[in-house]
């Protein structure tokens, strides 16, 4: 029977899915697959490049190349388990389904059948999109057998849903301990107390010297038997140097899998009726603060009301420990990178330039992807209030893209800004950097809001399922098509300049060419989605 109940529960999501992949409808999206397909063939190409000189370097290229391999799955290890705390606590309590799943004969054992992978495809989607081509380029630069990418893509399944497993019971025990009033309080100090000792991990070991190096290496532990990232690297690796799998580690993902979402749903049924009602909205007067004796104006009415919703919604503003986490990992792997001990290699600090300003692009797009497309649609179905309100269109975008743009760009600044410092980096090329993540930040926010206006979907249960819509996955690869194509054109400006070594007229008329394009390639894609949403939005409106 209660088999029976879960697939009715599914049907729905089913059907969903079954209209979505119609012959008319694949049709109709060949351009975004297209897009998708070539976005991943520049990621592998990028991927390959950056593997390929890793490995070119004596003795510690394939030490390197295996750290980056070990790295990768541990970076993605704390992002997955915050990604699915915060998703789950979205999905099994805020999700406008609830209530009316609650009102009927509905198990709690079947809701919990249902959310949990409801909850994995929402905080999930996004790695198990963009990681293949990293699998792919590792396959291919160590001319890996098949069974590698079947072994990979398996063991990383895996992977994905011990995080899951690890991450909703966790967001079960925080509900349960905390109610609304005190969770975000609760998560705040969590946060600190995380950030503490991240930043504590940041301090810098001694690579200026070969034994400082390897010391380093050494002392950055992400390879320790206790965490799934070193599993699926002992079960993958060896495959890659020409030998058979490691079947013990490919069973301990799996045996661990199965145990952590039983525990999952375990601890589901053992908490869940009583969370209900510890997410209610708790009453409590949120003051202004030095804002509060002034009233917003007709042009700052929009701006000033996402402001407060976004920090009246835990399902939001919780989201930002998630990122804060990212960034702090993210700097970390960078300030382990051994810059200094490579500086005989030629303009090793520039490819890190690059590969971080790569990086911080991804970051950039999904982040923007999160709050900046989803800022129309989280709108809501309250939408007619905007449609009635002496507001023109035209100003509620503009409203939105600042209400995006500011933090999106502060957090992109930083971020750049730190990752250099740990790299050594000053002088003119941190001000590129901070210029040209500044211009993507701009370019990026700007896109977001416009396919976020083109792609509106103001019904939905959980506001992240937006951003993995068709109009979502579409933005986030445009965006770092857009990211691709700038740095490809400064990467370009460097190679003329610096090892081409031609600064006759034919090379100034390349570099004008090339500053050219970038700046109209980000003006196009600041200006023209938001034209495009406008007419959209209008379109509803008329309706």
């Amino acid at each position: 029977m209660t088999e029976n109940m879960v697939l009715l529960l599914l049907k729905p999501k089913f059907l969903s899915l079954k209209n979505s992949i119609s012959a008319k409808v694949v049709i109709r999206r060949l351009p975004f697959i297209a897009i998708g397909i070539g976005f991943w063939i520049l990621f592998y190409i990028g991927t390959y490049k950056v593997l390929s000189y890793i490995r070119e370097i004596d003795f510690f290229g394939e030490m390197l190349s295996r750290k980056l391999f070990s790295m990768t799955f541990f970076s993605l290890f704390g992002f997955l388990i915050l990604s699915n705390i915060i998703t789950a606590i979205s999905s099994f309590y805020l999700s406008k389904d609830i209530p009316f799943l609650l009102s009927k004969p509905v198990e709690i054992r079947d809701i919990m059948r249902l959310k949990t992978p409801e909850s994995f495809m929402n905080s999930s989607w996004m790695v198990l999109l963009f990681i293949p081509p990293v699998f792919i380029a590792y396959g291919v630069s160590y001319t890996a057998p098949a069974g590698y990418y079947l072994l990979v893509f398996g063991c990383f399944l895996l992977f994905s849903l011990i995080t899951a497993g690890i991450g909703i019971p966790i967001a079960h025990i925080l509900t349960r301990l905390f109610p609304a009033k005190s969770a975000r309080n609760v998560l705040l100090g969590m946060g600190m107390f995380m950030l503490y000792f991240v930043i504590k991990g940041l301090i810098p070991q001694d690579i200026s010297t070969p034994e400082g190096f390897i010391n380093s290496i050494m002392l950055f532990r992400t390879e320790s038997p206790l965490l799934p990232s070193y599993w699926i690297t002992e079960a993958v690796s060896p495959m890659l140097r020409g030998r058979s799998a490691d079947i013990f580690y490919v069973l301990v993902l799996l045996n661990n899998s199965v145990f952590f979402l039983l525990l999952s749903e375990i601890i589901g049924l053992r908490f869940y009726r009583t969370n209900i009602e510890r997410l209610q909205p708790s009453g409590q007067r949120i003051s202004r603060g030095f804002f509060e004796r002034y009233y917003p104006q007709k042009n700052t009415t929009i701006f000033y009301k996402d402001i407060k919703i976004f920090f009246r919604d835990t399902g939001q503003w919780s989201q930002v420990f998630i990122i804060v986490a990212l960034i702090m990992v993210y700097i970390y792997n960078f300030k382990s990178i051994p810059v200094n001990a490579l500086s005989e290699f030629p303009f090793i600090r520039e490819l890190m330039i690059l590969v971080n300003l790569v990086m911080s692009g991804l970051v950039l797009s999904a982040v923007a992807a999160r709050f900046i497309y989803t800022s129309v649609s989280l709108e809501g179905e309250a939408f007619w209030l905007i449609r009635t309100s002496p507001i023109d269109i035209k100003r509620f975008l503009w409203s939105k893209f600042f209400y995006g743009c500011i933090p999106v760009t502060l957090l992109m600044l930083l971020l750049v800004f730190l990752t250099n410092l740990a790299i050594n980096v000053d002088g003119i090329l941190m001000c590129v950097s901070l210029v040209t993540v500044l211009m993507l930040s701009i370019s990026v926010s700007g896109l977001g809001t416009g396919f976020g206006a083109i792609y509106p979907k103001f019904k939905y249960e959980n506001i992240a399922s937006v951003s993995m819509s068709l109009g979502g996955m579409t933005f986030m690869l445009i965006a770092f098509s857009i990211v691709i194509i700038t740095l490809s054109l400064e990467a370009w400006i460097f190679y003329v300049y610096k090892l081409k070594g031609v600064m006759d007229f034919s090379g100034k008329i390349q570099i004008a060419l090339c500053l050219v394009l970038i700046l109209l390639v980000n003006a196009v894609a600041f200006y023209l989605p938001i034209r495009v949403g406008e007419k959209k939005i209008d379109g509803i409106q008329d309706k």
